[in-house]
């Protein structure tokens, strides 16, 4: 069955609340999620698993204080669901400003799910929204709906229709995933049954670069999502690096070791060379790109241990970034093109860091146990993902852009790494 989006009541526009996430300090809404009525041991079942998921996103968000709606003194909704009838003096003592409350049914063998936003202090619905699907659909239904709670707060979508792909050892060796934000619905894409590494996005989310030991030895390759269907991008001798898609999807920078050293060229999306973008004995590695296409940072260790720079593409002109600590690695330029966030070993063991281009304001963002790496962005700047090793083997955490809220998010067997998150898969 396919899925369906339908719009039941629209927002209210005039008493919407945007908040500025970006400002020194982030608001947590105190939010309350009622379990959505359900007829039947199917609705029953999904209704279940929406709350599980819609509460877990709210939590992974860091915008919203998720309170237990046990200790409200009756069911607000047992009259039903329009302003009306909503007993909202049952839920005050709770401390929300925010309550979700909904029904889900079985409709014509695929599911039907009511879901309502109220603001409490102004007793009003703020909006509703129907979704129908099948069973399947369910994630992406919480999916969409949460993205429109976090819409209506801050003023920009959320991140819960988007994905991540990552690495993962669960089979025994390194294989390309993919997975929702949240880390649900985690999915194979290679089957090497070799080491498989580094994979990045193009910027239509259509294809994930990436490097794998199949046959004679690292190799860059590119899967298209749609299809499955896959394409060799370099297997030149000696070292094919990462790629990493430009912002117009048009080029992709690699390390290639062609004439003995490793340096960063720039291919075309079939693979062949356009230019050679560095030239200095020592290694140039871990490309990424400005979001206005004009720069690139990227690990060299012609300071002596490994450092970042960032060059400018036109000119060819390269600048020292990153000063301080002697082992400064895997840089990600933020969407919003105003921080570079990258791996520092900090203490002998590596911590997510961030420093605006200009190397000003330089922010250790993670502390506490073990190692954390291989930062990536949100589309929208807001999230990083990363691994770390503090909960024992490798997971995949997100946590909010100055460090606070980190959530694991994986929990699979094995250990899971090399975080990349893709740009918005749907509109915004």
């Amino acid at each position: 069955m396919g899925f369906i989006l339908i719009l039941s009541t629209g927002f209210v526009a005039e008493a919407q609340v945007v908040v500025d996430i970006f400002g020194p300090a982030i608001p947590r809404f105190p939010i309350c999620v009622f379990p959505f009525k359900a007829h039947g041991s199917d609705a029953t079942q999904s209704s279940q698993e929406a709350m599980r998921i819609i509460t877990q996103d709210l939590r992974i968000s860091g915008f919203f204080e998720v309170l237990d709606h046990s200790k409200a003194i009756s069911d607000p909704f047992r009259q039903g669901f329009e302003p009306k009838d909503v007993d909202f003096d049952a839920i005050k003592l709770l401390g929300a400003d925010i309550v979700v409350g909904g029904k889900m049914e079985v409709e014509g063998g695929g599911l039907r799910w009511e879901a309502r936003l109220y603001d409490l202090p102004q007793r009003r619905m703020v909006f509703g929204k129907i979704y129908r699907g099948s069973a399947s659909d369910l994630a992406l239904m919480v999916h969409k709906f949460m993205d429109e709670i976090i819409k209506y707060y801050t003023g920009e979508p959320g991140i819960f229709q988007t994905k991540i792909a990552f690495i993962s050892n669960r089979s025994g060796v390194k294989e390309l995933y993919v997975m929702d934000a949240d880390g649900e619905n985690p999915r194979q894409l290679t089957q090497d049954k070799n080491l498989v590494l580094s994979p990045k996005w193009s910027p239509d989310g259509r294809e994930i670069a990436f490097i794998s030991y199949v046959g004679a030895g690292a190799h860059l390759f590119s899967l298209e999502l749609n299809g499955m269907r896959r394409r060799v991008i370099s297997a030149r001798e000696n070292m094919n690096g990462p790629g990493a898609w430009s912002p117009d999807g048009k080029r992709i920078c690699t390390t290639l070791s062609i004439q003995g050293n490793p340096e960063l060229y720039l291919l075309d999306t079939s693979g062949n060379i356009l230019q050679r973008l560095t030239q200095y004995p020592g290694i140039d590695v871990s490309p990424s790109w400005s979001p206005d296409g004009r720069s690139v940072a990227f690990v060299s260790d012609r300071a002596g241990g490994p450092q970042i720079f960032i060059l400018d593409v036109a000119s060819g002109q390269v600048r020292r970034l990153t000063f301080e600590g002697r082992y400064n690695t895997e840089p990600a330029w933020s969407p919003r093109g105003d921080r570079i966030a990258f791996s520092a070993l900090v203490n002998g063991a590596h911590k997510i860091c961030s420093i605006r281009p200009d190397g000003r304001d330089l922010v250790q963002l993670t502390d506490g146990p073990g190692s954390d790496n291989s930062p990536s962005w949100s589309p929208d700047g807001r999230y990083l993902a990363f691994s770390s090793t503090r909960a024992g083997g490798s997971q995949i955490f997100i946590m909010l852009f100055n460090g606070q809220n980190p959530v694991q998010i994986t929990r699979m067997p094995g250990e899971q790494s090399l975080p990349s998150w893709s740009p918005w898969m749907t509109e915004k």
